[in-house]
């Protein structure tokens, strides 16, 4: 029997069958087993539940908790208020506004708890006209957004507080969630999100659940828009990020969306037109901040789109070419493999001690290869520029300056880095994780280059903090506002170097791994002097590395649970 073809890999039926196999046997997937253990050291226990029952808040809002309904089933609509009923922190309210055909009567026995608001619309408004509804019963400090078929843990609100108390100006606040099944209350599926993630968001709306938002803020952003049903939670979460800085995430599982055939978390054919939808509030958002055209593509995933940012300026881009110890053959083949760039307004600079090229820019190699690099970058013309190896063997778009350019335009932005994979299609770098097996280390190392991920890392443009800086595109006045690379640092420490120079100077650096580049293999990536090197970045390595959740292990590239003992 040919199981792959009876049960495809990644198909619904395949997961499926999975499902009836471990509910029949009784046994767990290993993901499962380790998410428990994680549950079991990371959330409270019975007496730290106490403990956050007795606590007095100095600030203590009211949470307005705002839901949509619109035939929804008793049994969900029952564990949703009764979530809320068992909340720790109890200063909320739950704004329901019902746009079913007929009144949803059931609700009624809810009705002597205050805090329970509901309203007959007498009409299908819509998601966003039935949501906005319900904004008009708020009369809480802070938003909630809750769909009528999920719910939250006891704690929830409680850290949503406390996190208020910690961050008195944070409008716009947002958790972890993981799915729950149904039928047996199975917890999987676990989302541990990264702090706030421009470039990722306008690759996916990542944020998602549990979103909490200051009553000014919505009160500014108008409620919802019914043109973007389907990804209306996209759209407030896109114009909210515009309106405020204030944005702060708890990395904590506040939230359980529940699995069923009728939601996107069960079945993402439920609702295909939202996927759609969400490729106009990717181009509108962008369009907004920063006046940029781009293209929106249907990622690998539903829910995950491939982004084009078109050039707005024609700027020069300078290509420097590290061909120092290449006889002349294998350096005209890396010239011409860069030089089938369909944009044409670049210049070439060679670094060898022979000007084997016959450029007219040949800068003669020092002792030390970054005061040398640093030499090269101080001769071009360009205002952006590239820094590739003898290790290049091709460059897989011809449009690769382009879809670097795109971004790196942007003024918010100091580098663009690429994803760079071996001959056997594996995954050399696809960005740097600060902190992970030391001073860093490159996530998916080894991993099949185009294989999807957690958050499909390999296939969508995000923020990172560290990006490799040859085969990336770095702003040439992001470059000099820092003063160059460190000639005194080697290996891979230039790269992290360079990265958080940039951070602290509130840059920010994105990863672009639709540009994939075949190298033989890395040079100067070995780690020097770490002990040193974490003094001398101490800070940064305090605050770590706000685009990898803490709840990931950083010991290994591929991504696991961060569980003690493991």
């Amino acid at each position: 029997m040919n199981l792959e073809k009876i049960l495809p890999i990644n198909s619904k039926r395949r997961e499926f069958a999975k499902k009836i196999y471990f509910k029949i046997k009784g046994n767990k997937t290993p993901e499962q087993v380790k998410y428990e253990k994680w549950i079991k050291q990371n959330e409270p226990s019975k007496k730290e539940l106490k403990k956050m029952r007795e606590t007095k808040f100095k600030i203590a809002p009211k949470i307005s908790i705002i839901v949509p309904l619109y035939n929804t089933p008793e049994k969900f609509l029952d564990e949703l208020i009764c979530s809320l009923q068992k909340q720790i922190y109890q200063n909320w309210e739950l704004c329901m506004a019902d746009g079913s055909p007929k009144p949803i009567t059931y609700v009624n026995k809810y009705m002597n708890d205050t805090r329970i608001k509901y309203s007959i619309i007498g009409e299908n408004k819509g998601i966003s006209g039935n949501t906005n509804e319900a904004l008009k019963l708020v009369t809480g400090d802070y938003i909630g957004l809750l769909d009528h078929d999920d719910f939250l843990p006891e704690f929830s609100l409680y850290e949503i507080v406390k996190t208020i108390n910690e961050n008195p100006n944070a409008q716009f606040i947002y958790t972890d969630e993981d799915r729950i099944e149904n039928e047996n209350k199975q917890r999987y599926g676990v989302f541990f999100k990264p702090e706030f993630s421009p470039y990722t968001l306008n690759s996916a709306n990542y944020i998602c659940h549990f979103s909490i938002f200051k009553k000014e803020l919505m009160d500014k952003l108008g409620g919802f828009r019914s043109e973007y049903d389907g990804s209306q939670d996209f759209d407030i979460v896109a114009r909210a990020s515009e309106e405020t800085k204030n944005i702060v995430h708890i990395p904590k599982v506040l939230y359980h969306w529940r699995v069923h055939q009728n939601s996107t978390a069960g079945n993402s054919d439920s609702k295909p037109y939202a996927f759609e939808v969400g490729k106009k509030v990717i181009k509108d958002h962008i369009k907004r901040m920063n006046n940029t055209d781009v293209e929106v593509l249907d990622g690998l995933t539903p829910g995950s789109y491939e982004v084009k940012y078109k050039v707005k300026e024609n700027q020069k881009v300078s290509i420097i070419l590290d061909i120092e110890g290449l006889e002349e053959r294998k350096a005209k083949e890396i010239l011409k493999e860069v030089e089938k760039s369909t944009y044409k307004n670049y210049e070439v600079i060679s670094i060898s001690e022979e000007n084997i090229l016959g450029l007219e820019n040949n800068i003669k190699p020092t002792t030390n290869k970054f005061e040398t690099y640093n030499k090269a970058v101080k001769s071009t013309n360009g205002e952006y520029f590239i820094i590739f190896d003898k290790n290049l063997l091709l460059i897989d778009k011809e449009d690769y300056i382009q879809d670097l350019l795109g971004i790196c335009q942007d003024k918010n932005v100091a580098v663009v880095g690429t994803k760079l994979y071996n001959e056997q299609n594996l995954v050399e770098h696809s960005g740097i994780i600060l902190g992970m097996n030391g001073i860093g280390d490159f996530i998916y190392k080894n991993a099949p280059k185009n294989i999807g991920t957690y958050m499909q890392r390999l296939l969508i443009i995000h923020n990172v903090t560290c990006t490799y800086i040859k085969y990336a595109m770095i702003s040439k006045k992001a470059y000099e506002e820092v003063n160059m690379f460190d000639d005194k640092e080697e290996g891979l420490n230039v790269s992290i170097d360079f990265c958080l120079k940039q951070i602290e100077k509130q840059k920010q650096i994105v990863l672009n791994p639709n540009i994939s580049i075949k190298v033989k293999g890395l040079l100067d990536i070995e780690k020097q002097n770490e002990e040193e090197f974490l003094k001398k970045w101490k800070t940064q390595y305090e605050i770590g590395d706000k685009f990898f959740s803490p709840n990931l292990s950083k010991k290994d590239t591929g991504l696991s649970f961060n569980i003690i003992g493991m």
